[in-house]
């Protein structure tokens, strides 16, 4: 047994995790989550902004304080799209560093993707999975789209830039533009995914992410999250659209004011449901597995499978 810490430092929400390592399973001790949306206007000035870094720099002073009253033994904290671009990336790390002791790993689009694959099939029953696999990964600044082919081969890795916070930023309202430009993004991607007539018969499409995990939640008529009940929850076509529709025809404050929209999350999800309806559709795929479990789960593990 290892008593490990994960920290996600994504474009919209930082996460952090504490769990007890056993055999390959994950028995978690402590749970927090942040939106910063670090990735805030990185669009258009190509540089984390000001603002952003003190949120940073708030939610990881914090993280650091609950992490070490369980005292880990090892502790791996990683960085996606946002730092990943940034101008001023290495000032960010160095001044994270200094203000809380965080060495921060800079994940690539395909190290950032193996490990979501990781942390969902953590999460994932033997008896749930069927071959081929797809997994979306829809973050805040990126998308990770992961094929495995059978059990044991090797994972086909992309990371695109599409995000439900850079594309809120960048289309704003305009939504048929938004899905235009995912299409265009998707299609080339998805090509080179295409294993004789596999795509248009895909066996199991699973999906993890803030965008995703939240839908399902709506589905579900939550009032709490529960990671228990959005875990493996099948998320059917009509009752995306159904979410989508309804999302839509509120103003994002209203959206704010669901259940588990708060703290911003209404202000992007449409941005991130469309990219779900998009690759889909483009897959042909019957619903969405939702995942409670990615990215976050994948960092743990990967820390305490080296330390």
């Amino acid at each position: 047994m290892i008593r490990a810490c994960g920290i996600d430092i994504g474009s919209n929400s930082f996460r952090l995790l504490v769990a007890e390592v056993r055999e390959g399973r994950l028995y978690p001790l402590a749970h927090d989550l942040v939106t910063v949306r670090l990735g805030e206007g990185l669009g258009l000035s190509g540089r984390l902004a000001p603002q952003a870094v003190l949120r940073a720099e708030a939610a990881l002073t914090r993280f650091v304080e609950t992490m070490d009253a369980y005292r880990p033994e090892c502790v791996r904290a990683c960085a996606t799209h946002a730092v990943r671009v940034a101008g001023n990336k290495d000032d960010f790390l160095q001044r994270i560093k200094e203000q809380t002791g965080l060495r921060i790993e800079v994940l690539s689009g395909e190290e950032e993707a193996r490990l979501a694959l990781s942390g969902v099939l953590s999460a994932l029953p033997e008896d749930r999975r069927r071959y081929p696999l797809f997994l979306a990964d829809v973050g805040g600044g990126s998308t990770e789209i992961i094929l495995q082919v059978t059990a044991r081969s090797e994972p086909r890795l992309i990371s695109l830039p599409l995000g439900a916070v850079g594309l809120t930023e960048e289309f704003g309202a305009d939504h048929e533009a938004m899905c235009e430009k995912i299409r265009m993004t998707f299609a080339p991607a998805l090509r080179s995914f295409t294993v004789g007539d596999m795509v248009g018969h895909t066996s199991l499409l699973v999906a993890s992410g803030g965008t995703v995990t939240s839908l399902a939640a709506l589905a579900l008529g939550l009032d709490r999250y529960d990671a228990q009940r959005v875990q493996n929850f099948n998320l059917d076509p009509a009752t995306l659209h159904s979410l989508y529709a309804g999302l839509v025809a509120l103003s994002p404050r209203d959206r704010n004011d669901l259940p588990g929209l708060s703290d911003g999350r209404g202000e992007i999800i449409v941005a991130g449901a469309i990219i779900l309806q998009e690759l889909r559709q483009a897959l042909a795929s019957p619903s969405l597995l939702v995942s409670d479990a990615g990215l976050l789960e994948g960092i743990l593990l990967s820390g305490a499978a080296d330390s």
